[in-house]
């Protein structure tokens, strides 16, 4: 794996963002049921905007179990974390049903908001790159079928072209990025699409958001 520290506050060069300037807003569902508004933590809380790869990726399910394990340290610090995750709504709710994580998980299936915070699509090179990896992962966790599942369930829906577009045709990054109690970007982590995320403390330090 790449040295996932060689991508700390590197702001992508495709966002059309930057580091102090508000953060875009967005409004979406989340799988607990309310939904979810960035400006309703202004004045509030610190967030940190988890884009992940979502429930279909077996790497990012293990990656939500630590992010679970340090929320309590979040929460110490008023921070909230809030997951993007790149699948479909009701698929997501029923795949999570009564085990939803605790913190906010909210569904961008048209990866509106990735692109928004400048998270595009890297083709189907790496695309499928990405598939066969995270199967062999899910295989030697036992976790196959659990993830061919969850892929099936993601795919096979009313829009399944652009669903499979989605799954076989086209590659996305995570990210973390930082938001201030003010509304204000204060910095980014590029992270590659199966690499591991920093520990929750390494979070809160590096992104100086406490």
């Amino acid at each position: 794996m790449e040295n996932q520290l060689s991508h700390l506050n590197h702001l992508s060069q495709a966002a059309a963002i930057a580091q102090g300037m508000p953060a875009p807003q967005f409004s979406l569902p989340s799988i607990q049921g309310p939904t979810v508004a960035l400006k309703s933590y202004m004045g509030k809380q610190n967030v940190l905007l988890w884009f992940s790869r979502g429930f279909t990726c077996p790497y990012c399910r293990d990656f939500m179990e630590n992010v679970i394990e340090g929320y309590n340290l979040l929460k110490q610090r008023n921070i909230e974390i809030i997951q993007v995750a790149p699948n479909l709504h009701h698929r997501a709710v029923q795949f999570f049903g009564d085990m939803a994580p605790p913190y906010p998980l909210v569904c961008d299936p048209d990866k509106r908001l990735f692109a928004t915070y400048g998270l595009g699509d890297d083709g189907i090179i790496k695309a499928q790159v990405n598939m066969v990896r995270s199967f062999s992962y899910a295989a030697k966790k036992g976790e196959f079928l659990k993830t061919a599942s969850a892929s099936a369930m993601d795919v096979f829906d009313r829009t399944f072209l652009r669903r499979l577009h989605h799954h076989a045709l086209t590659a996305v990054n995570q990210a973390i990025v930082g938001i201030d109690i003010d509304g204000r970007i204060t910095s980014r982590i590029d992270i590659g699409a199966v690499e591991s995320l920093p520990a929750t403390s390494n979070m809160i330090k590096l992104l100086n958001i406490d």
